[in-house]
């Protein structure tokens, strides 16, 4: 793994430089553990390489306002787009959110009164070697629950995560780590979903465990979306701080240097498989593609007349942290 070594420059003499960059480095922090972590198996020392060299130099613009800088875009930079990679990650879990959002005001332009609930959908934690199979048996047994002929709704997104755990799984020789794999979806119904075509929480736990085909009652959660300001989540409304739920991370960093040396093992389970799902009537609205590197980029405007302050970063290994560069 390459590492940069030459002492950081000093940083641009601006107000809030240091902490412009400080999200930045937050997200990098934990690519070259991550990449260490794979880099011990053969087959992995590829997506190690390409993790630890990721986001290595990003040419960042800011808006200047009263004399500081503004949140950083991340304007340009060679990005590798992997799935375990930690600072890629959180930029593909931008892009969804953006993607959402988007989609969503163009969505409630066609059904203004529809209101959103949040369903989380488990089943019991399995082996990393079981994890593939676990989430293609997820996935499919969402599709079955969709299809039930009164399913409250035809729109909805879905997101599956997959949280790590030290303790074993159920059954199996042990790994000496287990996951849950799990799902997370937003469900926009219609206002008389809660009138008549209510579905009481033992009537989800039931349906999920029929199309689950699951011998145990499952952990099910449904509830209102709501957002930090609101009691209640419109489509109408213009704060969607509850929709952005919808979007997070796969697998937090955390939880994959819990993994060590079992890393490369989750990804070869987690290798190309797709953890987002967009129902058919929102298609139109919501691209359901993988999220491609130029999506990992901040859309900026060229409006000429803003102010703004362009500039390039390099990551420091030695202090684990971005600077200006001149």
């Amino acid at each position: 793994m390459r590492a940069i070594r030459e002492k950081p420059s000093s940083p641009i003499a601006l107000a809030g430089g240091k902490d412009a960059l400080g999200e930045l480095s937050r997200h990098r922090r934990f690519n070259s553990a991550v990449a260490r972590c794979l880099h011990s198996d053969p087959l992995t020392r590829d997506t190690a390489l390409a993790i630890a060299n990721c986001a290595q130099r990003l040419n960042l613009r800011f808006d200047l306002e009263n004399g500081q800088l503004g949140r950083a875009k991340l304007v340009n930079g060679l990005l590798c787009n992997r799935r375990l990679c930690p600072f890629c990650e959180w930029r593909r879990t931008r892009a969804w959110r953006a993607r959402l959002l988007r989609g969503l005001q163009s969505f409630r332009t066609e059904q203004p009164k529809l209101r959103a609930l949040f369903l989380t959908l488990t089943v019991r934690n399995c082996q990393l070697y079981e994890l593939r199979d676990t989430i293609s048996h997820l996935h499919s047994s969402y599709k079955r629950l969709s299809l039930i002929r009164d399913f409250p709704t035809t729109a909805w997104f879905r997101r599956t995560e997959v949280t790590l755990s030290a303790k074993p799984g159920i059954g199996g020789p042990l790994l000496g780590s287990s996951a849950h794999p799990h799902i997370h979806a937003l469900l926009l119904v219609r206002p008389s979903y809660f009138s008549r075509d209510y579905w009481p929480q033992l009537r989800w736990q039931q349906e999920w465990q029929m199309a689950a085909r699951l011998d145990y009652p499952p952990v099910v959660d449904i509830r209102r979306a709501h957002s930090k300001r609101q009691a209640e989540v419109k489509l109408t409304d213009t704060d969607f701080a509850a929709v952005l739920e919808a979007a997070k991370y796969s697998t937090k960093a955390a939880d994959l240097l819990s993994l060590g040396t079992l890393l490369p093992i989750f990804h070869s389970e987690m290798k190309h498989l797709r953890l987002y799902g967009v129902s058919r009537s929102l298609q139109r609205h919501i691209k359901e593609q993988e999220v491609v590197t130029d999506e990992l980029l901040d859309e900026v405007s060229s409006d000429a007349g803003n102010l703004h302050f362009s500039a390039v970063a390099k990551w420091f290994d030695a202090i684990e942290e971005y600077q200006f560069t001149t």
